[in-house]
């Protein structure tokens, strides 16, 4: 979307101007007006529009000295002077200016719109080549973050910290190096945000989840953001109180919740720490964390005495193993779930109690099956009890599929593919996938990638764009009902993977098409 200052003294001759040319072919969303360089300059200032269409002889300011101003305070707009003056003292204000054309009144309005067409070709074309140098800025940006992050996590958890390290770091990030705060989240349903709202790239999440971490904390002095394991970690540091602190933390959780749908357990101790103890501040934090419900709410006044396991399931789940029956295993996964979440409250250290025994159980099936390969453990900070049930379920069905295909495996993968070109329009996503036609998402990425030679999401990247082109090159459909046509919500996140693609954006794409 873009916009465009008109700049005449003559009112007849903007509104003229404006109802000559059909804008939103060229995407331009705003049109402003003024009637001398004075109040254009003002306008300039406050839209920043890309394209300006100027008259040359006005009072006040006349073309001569705006387009000079433009120069001066360095305005990248594109420029198109009218004037019924044929001198080169205007012509050469506009090179100077950055315009694009010099058109003497009175012009033809196909002259004027070809004039349009150039200049807006010579913004798109700016705009691309400025968004590739940010692109390839974030890149070398990004990459920097992710060597920092892992070196911070190499120094703080090496057998003897290296906290000359950490002091390195700290301080190239201008970050004090005592009296700070250390506050850890514990993201609950990452996978399934990355999923459904990022269609899997936990790039853009993690690009997503820094952006709100420096717009809340910007009132703080300083604040250093790293991961470590499954946490998100956050040395703050300022004139704060921990009751103080106590805001920030929960402004976080609740912006986190509201703009990107991720949940997090958080925990903080009160004191202040220096850099050489940051692992203690984790373990403080920690310890919070681990005493959160599971189930949510508040700890409730519930019956103990009965203790649940999944142990005493072994033989069944060895013999549904055995018939590698899938459903029922769900079945026997899903029942013991029930019965944790009918307890009314389950904190995380109880959830990782169970984690642990399974873990343990996997171990001792595996050796009675003499299945050689490697089966991941549970994550023992897994903290959404039904990401925690699925991540299980996976499992079972990952030691199913170590054992071999078969035909009906191999249909499975076709009819896979099958689905997914018949319901572009839907959330799809490899966890979907995988709960719906009962094969682990290891499995499910692993055989499409054989049988295709390509990733579940760039093929259903590729058909969503090449359904997207063909809606905007033969309808009339709105870019945002194409969008949601085509699975997506958000057409602004339609838009940038469509530019990906593409290389243009989606309106950008349906004009060059209809001018053919």
């Amino acid at each position: 979307m873009m916009k465009v200052l008109i700049v005449d003294d003559e009112q007849h001759v903007r509104e003229s101007v404006e109802l000559s040319i059909d804008w939103s072919k060229y995407d331009i969303t705003e049109i402003f007006m003024a009637e001398d360089g004075a109040e254009a300059l003002g306008i300039v200032r406050r839209e920043d529009p890309e394209l300006i269409i100027c008259d040359m002889s006005m009072p006040r300011m006349d073309g001569i000295a705006f387009l000079e101003a433009l120069r001066e305070e360095g305005w990248n707009a594109q420029v198109i002077v009218l004037s019924g003056y044929q001198e080169f003292r205007y012509a050469r204000a506009t090179l100077l200016a950055n315009g694009v054309d010099y058109l003497l009144k009175p012009f033809k309005i196909s002259d004027l719109d070809k004039t349009v067409s150039r200049a807006v070709e010579s913004i798109i074309e700016s705009k691309q080549n400025e968004s590739e140098e940010w692109r390839k800025n974030h890149q070398v940006h990004e990459a920097n973050t992710l060597l920092n992050e892992q070196k911070m996590v190499t120094y703080l958890q090496s057998e003897a910290a290296n906290h000359e390290g950490v002091r390195q770091l700290l301080s190239e990030a201008g970050f004090p190096l005592e009296g700070f705060y250390v506050l850890l989240f514990l993201p609950r349903n990452g996978a399934a945000v990355i999923d459904r709202y990022f269609m899997g790239d936990e790039t853009l999440f993690q690009f997503s989840v820094r952006n709100i971490i420096r717009d809340i904390l910007k009132p703080l002095a300083h604040y250093y953001f790293f991961r470590i394991d499954s946490f998100l970690c956050i040395l703050t540091q300022g004139d704060v109180s921990a009751a103080e602190m106590e805001y920030y933390r929960r402004k976080l959780e609740e912006s986190w919740l509201a703009a990107i749908k991720i949940e997090t357990f958080s925990g903080f101790s009160k004191q202040k720490y220096s850099y050489t103890d940051i692992l203690a501040g984790v373990k403080e934090a920690k310890k919070e964390i681990l005493k959160s419900n599971v189930l949510g709410g508040h700890q409730m006044l519930v019956d103990q005495r009965k203790i649940l396991t999944f142990m005493d399931k072994e033989l069944l789940v060895l013999e549904a193993l055995k018939k590698q029956d899938k459903e029922y295993l769900e079945e026997l996964i899903h029942s013991f779930v029930k019965e944790l979440r009918e307890r009314g409250y389950l904190s995380l250290k109880e959830l990782q109690h169970y984690s642990i025994e399974i873990n343990l159980l996997i171990m001792r099936i595996s050796r009675q099956l003499e299945q050689e390969h490697h089966i991941e453990p549970l994550s023992l900070w897994l903290s959404d009890l039904d990401e925690w049930e699925k991540a299980l379920t996976h499992i079972f069905w990952l030691m199913i599929e170590s054992e071999g295909e078969n035909l009906s495996s191999l249909r499975s993968i076709h009819a896979i593919r099958h689905y997914i070109e018949s319901h572009l329009n839907e959330n799809i996503n490899l966890t979907f996938l995988a709960d719906k036609f009962y094969f682990s998402p290891q499995y499910i990425s692993k055989k499409f990638k054989e049988t295709y030679d390509t990733t579940i999401m760039n093929y259903l990247t590729r058909l969503r764009m090449d359904k997207a082109k063909s809606l905007l090159s033969h309808s009339d459909l709105s870019i945002l009902e194409i969008s949601q046509i085509v699975g997506y919500e958000d057409d602004n996140y339609f838009g940038k993977v469509f530019r990906k693609h593409a290389g243009e954006s989606p309106s950008q794409y349906r004009k060059k098409r209809q001018e053919r």
